[in-house]
């Protein structure tokens, strides 16, 4: 192996360390945003857009270095390395064990899966890579679910479940809006009747909200698991309306390399054995 290609191989192995960290920043973000799929607030909605940027780039880098790199034991190796930029970028902690864990194993699986597509190809197409990315984006939703799992868990916990105060604020107010409108328009009431009988119907509706929670705190072990599969399925749905933008990417820059020479076009001559009657 030449020095060129040696250092070529280097560079793309090593790109995926920050991919891996970035990755594991947005895994924090996510595990200490355990109220996300609750209330859509500005930070929340930022720290959904940070994740999805990190899994569009493990996806094009890890694209990249899973078509190019050879043999696919380097490409595990480098997916380990990058799994271990996972863990150490945020809190050492079981929940950044397990999503590194899951983060190098999908690595790993989709890394073979390029290869052994590339392999049984005639001719190099960026859909040997595209075949296996759903394993890709399915097992980087999983570990992003997890680390959400996991810091939920531990908030219920501590504190047992209790709904957001925005989401308390919010089914409140929807709820309180027809009936705010009928006491306004009832011409009996002076305007202190009226706001005292608000206040009166607010505080049922607190009353109201406690008793659900009292009705959900025997079962709130169960509702961190229902809240990461809540973040599971819509990453899914993105996944599924968007895993071809990273192909896109992979599309374009392979040509870039190749013009570039940072990569070159080569032809094997292959000796296939057949079994057949005789």
């Amino acid at each position: 192996m030449s020095t060129a290609k040696l250092v070529k191989i280097v560079v793309l192995v090593l790109l995926l360390i920050p991919a891996g960290a970035f990755f594991g920043m947005a895994c924090q973000n996510i595990n200490q945003q355990y109220e996300l799929l609750l209330a859509l607030d500005k930070e929340v909605v930022r720290s959904f857009a940070q994740l999805l940027l990190a899994v569009a780039t493990v996806a094009v880098i890890g694209g990249l270095v899973a078509a190019l790199v050879r043999p696919v034991w380097i490409c595990i190796a480098g997916f380990a390395l990058s799994a271990l930029a996972v863990f150490l970028a945020w809190d050492l902690s079981l929940a950044s064990g397990v999503s590194a864990l899951i983060y190098f194993l999908v690595g790993a699986l989709y890394s073979r899966g390029v290869a052994e597509a590339l392999d049984n190809r005639l001719s190099f197409s960026v859909e040997a890579v595209s075949g296996s990315q759903s394993t890709l984006l399915a097992g980087l939703a999983i570990a992003a679910s997890v680390s959400l799992y996991f810091g939920y868990a531990a908030k219920v916990g501590e504190q047992g479940f209790e709904f957001p105060p925005a989401i308390r604020d919010a089914i409140t107010e929807f709820s309180m809006v027809p009936m705010r409108a009928q006491i306004e328009a009832r011409t009996d009431l002076t305007s202190e009747e009226k706001e005292v009988a608000a206040a009166q119907m607010r505080e049922g509706f607190d009353q109201a909200m406690a008793s659900m929670e009292q009705t959900i705190e025997p079962y709130e072990r169960f509702v961190p698991i229902a809240v990461a599969f809540m973040l599971f399925q819509f990453l899914a749905v993105i996944n599924s309306l968007f895993f071809w933008v990273p192909i896109v990417v992979l599309a374009v820059l392979f040509p870039i390399l190749t013009a570039a020479r940072v990569v070159k076009k080569t032809t094997e001559t292959r000796e296939v054995e057949r079994l057949g009657l005789h």
